[in-house]
């Protein structure tokens, strides 16, 4: 070919067939950025131009595919005239693939996701390569979007009406066998090696695609999705799903009117408040993963402790690679805690072989042996100041002089915690959330006297955990519970006044919370949250009602019955219909103090910037992703400058 290109190799082979492989230079993986998209077109022109016996695209690349579009390029197109024209750019580029007269193939041994898929997409045939590595998805919609280059069209035209909607509307990925079955792709090979046979049998047209599926009656499987929709989420929060069943859900909908009516609802949704929320939610997970990609030099893990939080920091850890042996004066404790985490692996390892590898790496230890060998103690006994100071003191004699000392503590100030030992300096917090497994945020906690190349390779530690670390000064309730705690004392305030509880739920998750703040006190346990209040703060009113709830023994959840009764789990909840604009009020009215804490936290220095205070919140308290925090929520707010009146009744 006459051009040289950056990006891309172009090799002609003697049978007239292109060979084109994609090396996204400067990147340790392949994106379509707007310089790769630029080339595209170039290339795509002229293979148009002097058209090939056949075409293979490739990847360049040791790790991955094409891992999607350049996220942090979107915020470039601030306008829908911009953006219309750098879509029909790419949707050109597509169209002249799709066009060649010739067989094309794409060949992929990695990660294929978003713009990467619907490249694939725009190919005669998808060859994917067996194993975890090669994955196949459209997760568009988790930045409140949907496909905008073609993908819904061609997903449609491909897989049929049921096979798009469960790729789009999930977002989630498909690895190679699951995408063959699915129709998403042609054929599965067994390793990257046999990729070249198989492009030769494409060549040779000895690999069809498989039909599209029928639908019977697609406005009832529109129905039905919408209704499974409509018990999670509201346009209003979250339009991208809506949008997605309005627009495959569209009468007689086919390839070219989807590719038609697709840009335009793509724009629509990108300036959308919601994708502006999510997309920034998908930059702070990324900052915030960087946090923990530094050596941490740890493979021996001790844990003190062996409740459901220690067996279960010991769990992960073990699963994640780590050592670990778990102490417990109770063994009867630490017994339970490994049949927990057999359960564990048995879920999430499937494979016999590793759930028996990953359980020989967890070793009961009652007696604390393991403690001489460690790299990291993590305590997780009883919030208890003195039972603490005694497990640290006792701790720091037989460990080794550069292993470090964590506390999993919640609310207990690591400097008292810090005056058992004669090295405060190795002493840190790692701040786990209840269920381990599940949340993915840790507060990596330090003091002044916390030496930083220590709270570096606890963030390292986290990061091998598979877990977002934030770090936080040591201030009482760290940077969560400082944040969630006023705003659970202000709705229970709020409900000793006369609300209703349940109207207050309401206005929360209707805002988007996972559930109200009257039902999570309920949940994490009235008198959890009462010795939580006498340290962090709770008013009179508040005190005196879960004091005498907790001498009745009406504590939540775990007693069947606080402010709601329990059953199976589940609040008793009788979830009525309220005024909107009421619902509203009270939602801004008790979010105040949690953005009020959130804005001290960072002017404190508490955490490094209101980008970890956002994060915090999303990750640890399930602070709404489509609002981008609740600081950037209550800067973008229209009404920002106070809490509305409450509306009449």
């Amino acid at each position: 070919m006459a051009k040289d290109y950056v990006h891309f190799s172009v090799e002609k082979a003697d049978d007239n067939v292109v060979w084109v492989g994609l090396d996204t230079v400067g990147k340790s993986v392949n994106v379509l950025s707007r310089d790769v998209m630029d080339e595209l077109t170039s290339l795509t022109t002229e293979l148009t131009t002097a058209p090939p016996a056949g075409l293979v695209f490739f990847s360049k690349k040791e790790r991955g595919f094409i891992f999607g579009a350049d996220i942090n390029e979107f915020a470039q197109y601030d306008t829908t005239e911009a953006l219309t024209g750098h879509i029909g750019q790419v949707l050109a580029s597509f169209q002249r693939i799709e066009d060649l007269p010739c067989p094309t193939v794409i060949l992929v041994d990695g990660m294929c996701l978003g713009g990467g898929y619907e490249l694939a997409l725009s190919f005669d045939r998808i060859i994917g390569v067996d194993g975890s590595g090669s994955q196949f998805g459209l997760p568009e919609v988790n930045l409140g979007l949907l496909p905008g280059y073609g993908g819904s069209a061609r997903a449609f035209d491909r897989m049929g009406l049921a096979g798009a909607l469960s790729m789009i509307l999930s977002g989630r990925p498909m690895r190679a066998p699951e995408a063959l079955a699915a129709g998403a792709i042609d054929h599965v090979v067994a390793t990257k090696a046999d990729l070249r046979e198989a492009a030769q049998a494409v060549m040779a047209g000895k690999i069809d695609r498989k039909p599209a599926a029928l639908c019977d009656d697609p406005q009832a499987l529109i129905a039905t999705e919408r209704a499974k929709l409509a018990q999670r989420s509201r346009p209003e929060n979250t339009p991208a799903p809506f949008a997605i069943l309005n627009h495959l859900g569209s009468n007689n909908a086919n390839k070219t009117s989807l590719l038609k009516a697709e840009t335009n609802l793509f724009c629509e949704l990108m300036f959308s408040s919601a994708s502006v929320g999510l997309r920034r939610v998908f930059q702070l997970n990324d900052l915030v993963k960087k946090g923990g990609r530094v050596e941490s030099n740890i493979r021996h893990i001790h844990v003190v402790g062996a409740g459901v939080m220690g067996g279960d920091i010991a769990a992960v850890a073990a699963m994640s690679g780590f050592h670990v042996t778990l102490q417990d004066m109770n063994e009867a404790a630490i017994n339970a805690a490994i049949d927990r985490a057999r359960a564990l692996y048995e879920r999430r390892l499937k494979v016999a072989d590793k759930v028996d590898a990953t359980l020989a790496r967890l070793v009961a230890d009652p007696s604390g042996a393991g403690l001489v060998e460690a790299d990291l103690m993590i305590e997780a006994v009883a919030e208890n100041l003195d039972i603490k100071q005694s497990v640290f003191a006792a701790a720091e004699k037989i460990m080794k002089p550069d292993a470090i000392m964590a506390t999993n503590t919640s609310a207990i100030p690591l400097e008292d915690i810090g005056d058992a030992l004669t090295s405060p300096e190795r002493l840190i917090g790692m701040h786990f959330f209840n269920p381990v497994p599940v949340l993915p945020l840790v507060e990596i906690v330090y003091t002044a006297a916390s030496r930083p190349a220590i709270v570096e390779r606890a963030m390292g530690v986290a990061g091998t955990l598979k877990k977002l670390p934030i770090r936080c000064k040591s201030a009482p309730g760290f940077l969560v519970n400082r944040a969630l705690l006023p705003y659970v004392f202000e709705a229970i305030d709020a409900v000793i006044a006369g609300e209703n509880p349940d109207m207050i739920d309401q206005a929360l998750v209707r805002f988007g919370m996972p559930m109200g703040p009257i039902e999570l006190a309920d949940q994490v346990g009235l008198d959890v949250c009462h010795d939580a209040g006498i340290v962090l703060g709770i008013s009179d009113a508040a005190r005196s009602r879960l004091q005498s709830m907790i001498a009745a023994g009406t504590i939540g959840r775990k007693s069947g019955s606080g402010f709601y009764s329990w059953s199976d789990k589940k609040a008793d909840r009788p979830r009525g219909i309220y005024d909107e604009d009421l619902l509203d009020h009270w939602a801004h009215k008790l979010l105040a103090p949690l953005v009020k804490e959130c804005q001290d936290a960072v002017a404190e220095k508490v955490v490094d910037n209101a980008d970890m205070a956002d994060a915090a919140c999303i990750f640890g308290v399930g602070f709404p992703a489509h609002t981008g925090g609740p600081l950037f929520w209550h800067n973008n707010r229209d009404d920002r400058n106070g809490v509305t009146a409450e509306p009449q009744r």
